[in-house]
């Protein structure tokens, strides 16, 4: 991921360096990453790995292109901030789950204590 993230930041200057507009615009990447997950959509069949796993990277790419932008805007901090993030929502969620009938009552209950948490660091941060 190290090496992608290098690669992402690397294109970031060569798009800054070009300076063409579409390649800096969040709605252009966006719709970008949405035409990669239609391309996934259509790759998913039997027999067809390597398209499949191709199309994925794809939107990984997107990803870490427009987490690019993002960072030089000084939206986000960082793609390992980001991923940070993920990994201790998911562990909260996934972790919690029993595996049986509660299991969608207790994902709403850590995601409603998690919009809490984020509203709380939202305020702090903008004091």
């Amino acid at each position: 991921m190290k090496k992608l993230i290098e690669l992402a930041v690397l294109n970031h200057q060569i798009d800054l360096k070009r300076g063409e507009s579409k390649y800096m615009d969040n709605e252009w990447l966006l719709n970008a990453i949405i035409d990669e997950v239609k391309e996934v959509k259509e790759e998913i069949r039997p027999n067809n790995v390597a398209h499949l796993e191709d199309e994925l990277s794809d939107i990984l790419w997107g990803w870490l292109t427009i987490v690019e932008k993002l960072k030089d805007r000084g939206y986000v901090t960082s793609h390992e901030a980001i991923l940070q993030r993920a990994l201790k929502k998911y562990e909260e969620r996934i972790l919690a789950l029993k595996g049986d009938e509660r299991d969608h009552t207790i994902w709403k209950e850590v995601k409603a204590r998690q919009k809490e948490e984020l509203e709380k660091e939202r305020y702090e941060n903008s004091i």
